[in-house]
């Protein structure tokens, strides 16, 4: 393993003199931000350059201006705005929204977030959620060795090269802090490698790190049924926060059977894949299935409330499609389009269905329902009566029609007419239906 290890490091960390020249940039920027800030307001720089656990070829940059508490919310944007315009006059930047406004740019080569958040000193002071990233930050250089360095530098590539890292709904991953804060717990990436292989996210305590201590061995079963997760990592700055809330069920299960890939069989390989393809993955998934493909255009909003939308009509379709027995949803945004792989177990239903009815002891309400459905065939079944019908939709094709349609009047960005949707099924798919 340690072979294979020392081969990755000099290809991901940045050497002496990058850390040097981009920690020198980011000293530069924020030192040039503080003299067109507001009086009163502090400038630091939080993140991986400040905390040194950037990969070589991520360079991105994070610079917060911290308010005093009594500022309102609604005056940081015309701040963070005027602040830009002072700072870097003409330069295009882009206004983004989590809990408040923020401000991202490129400037020399770098993205650069600039992030008012308010100045607190823990987190029960807290206004909005980013005001503990500075506590992140100081937690983190005061904790990470800087033996330990190389150990983030690794969970990160390794997390990335598999498509698990970033904490972003559309990901559902491991975000860098939870990285610096599993290797800070396991001292290095092969003993939280041997670890993670261990872990049984199903078990009744499920996976419960807490390094502060701030839990009894004893309440940890307790804790992760209070945060809803198998997977809990106590933020060291903040008892009551789940670090690991992000990671996806199945992105944890995807990691540790990367970790036990990885000790079976150590190989470069794990470090440099490239991403697999929304293709490649649906064709993955319905070996054996049915398989539907659906695109439509990729409305210009951010990834966040893409994503958000995308997961929950996703659902919405699942339960729609009951009937056809949905194995899998798999999701993507490339090629400047929203695509859906719709995976099922079967894609047609008999031509007829049986509706309930009431009890046969109830003669007026039985009477009732075979009015209710005249051209119907009835049977009685345990002292019950049932209609066998017409079935109103049997091909999936035209019950994913119909939910769009629905779907269609909602507030979505995803809300498009009929006519914007593509709904086609795999060459091969397609062939198959053909000579059957």
């Amino acid at each position: 393993m340690q072979r294979v290890l020392s081969r990755v490091l000099p290809a991901i960390r940045p050497s002496a003199a990058e850390l040097s020249q981009e920690i020198g940039f980011a000293q530069m920027l924020v030192a040039h931000i503080s003299d067109n800030a507001p009086r009163g307001c502090q400038v630091v720089l939080t993140g991986s350059v400040a905390k040194r656990t950037f990969l070589r070829d991520k360079r991105d940059i994070d610079i917060f201006v911290l308010f005093a508490r009594s500022v309102p919310r609604e005056a940081l944007e015309p701040y963070i705005k005027d602040i830009m315009a002072a700072s870097f006059p003409g330069l295009g930047y882009q206004l983004s929204y989590a809990e408040h406004p923020y401000s991202r740019f490129h400037f020399e080569g770098r993205r650069i977030d600039l992030v008012p958040a308010y100045r607190i000193t823990k987190a029960a002071e807290r206004v909005s959620a980013v005001d503990r990233s500075v506590l992140h930050t100081a937690f983190v250089n005061s904790s990470l060795k800087r033996k330990q360095v190389d150990g983030v530098l690794l969970l990160k590539q390794f997390l990335r090269s598999n498509g698990i890292y970033g904490a972003e709904i559309k990901i559902e991953g491991f975000s860098g802090y939870l990285c610096e804060l599993l290797t800070i717990k396991y001292g290095g990436f092969p003993a939280l490698l041997k670890a993670a292989a261990k872990w049984k996210p199903a078990a009744p305590a499920g996976i419960f790190i807490d390094i502060k201590k701030y839990y009894k061995p004893s309440d940890a079963k307790g804790a992760v049924k209070r945060f809803g997760s198998q997977f809990v990592v106590i933020d060291p700055t903040d008892k009551n926060r789940n670090v690991a809330a992000a990671v996806s069920e199945s992105n944890l299960r995807l990691f540790i059977s990367l970790c036990k890939g990885f000790l079976k069989k150590p190989a470069e390989a794990f470090f440099f894949r490239k991403p697999i393809t929304f293709d490649e993955r649906a064709k993955r998934a319905s070996k054996g299935k049915k398989l539907i493909l659906l695109s439509m255009p990729r409305p210009d909003i951010v990834d966040d409330i893409l994503w958000g939308q995308l997961h929950k009509m996703a659902g919405q379709l699942r339960g729609h499609l009951k009937e056809f027995e949905p194995k899998d949803i798999i999701e993507d945004d490339s090629r400047h389009l929203v695509r859906l792989a719709i995976i099922l177990g079967r894609d047609a239903l008999p031509k007829t269905m049986l509706v309930a009815g009431p009890p046969i002891e109830m003669k007026k309400h039985v009477e009732q329902f075979k009015k209710s459905h005249r051209k119907g065939k009835f049977i009685v079944k345990k002292k019950k009566i049932y209609a066998e019908v017409k079935r109103p939709i049997i091909k999936a094709e035209d019950a994913i029609h119909a939910f769009f349609r629905g779907f269609a009047t909602t507030r979505s960005h995803l809300a498009y007419p009929e006519e914007m949707l593509v709904l086609e099924r795999p060459p091969a798919e397609a062939k198959s239906r053909k000579t059957r």
